[in-house]
């Protein structure tokens, strides 16, 4: 594998620039995990509607399967969020930095 190169100064995004295209990398980040858990939500809707709807109960076991899957789903978008929740102090302080430099 081959050491990645460096682009020339003159083609080299400006700090303000890098802070947008991060920004805008957590918010296009943030849009995916809403539409998972629009997608986790019906799931749900269908799984309670199905079982009312033919008016028959789901079983203790069909519940808490169906009920360990949808809690392993949010602690995973747990966890993607507080990354992006990281990743996002981390923008917010390079432009602090770029606004205040250090003296």
């Amino acid at each position: 594998m081959s050491m990645p190169q460096i682009p020339e100064e003159k083609y080299r995004p400006t700090m303000s620039e890098v802070v947008v295209d991060l920004l805008e990398s957590i918010a296009l980040e943030e849009i995916a995990l809403s539409h998972l858990m629009n997608a986790e939500a019906e799931k749900i809707q269908m799984f309670v509607g199905k079982h009312h709807e033919a008016r028959e109960k789901a079983t203790i076991h069909e519940i808490i399967n169906f009920n360990r899957v949808v809690n392993q789903f949010l602690q995973v978008i747990v966890m993607k969020e507080w990354m992006l929740l990281t990743k996002l102090e981390t923008v917010v302080e390079f432009n602090v930095e770029e606004v205040i430099p250090e003296e």
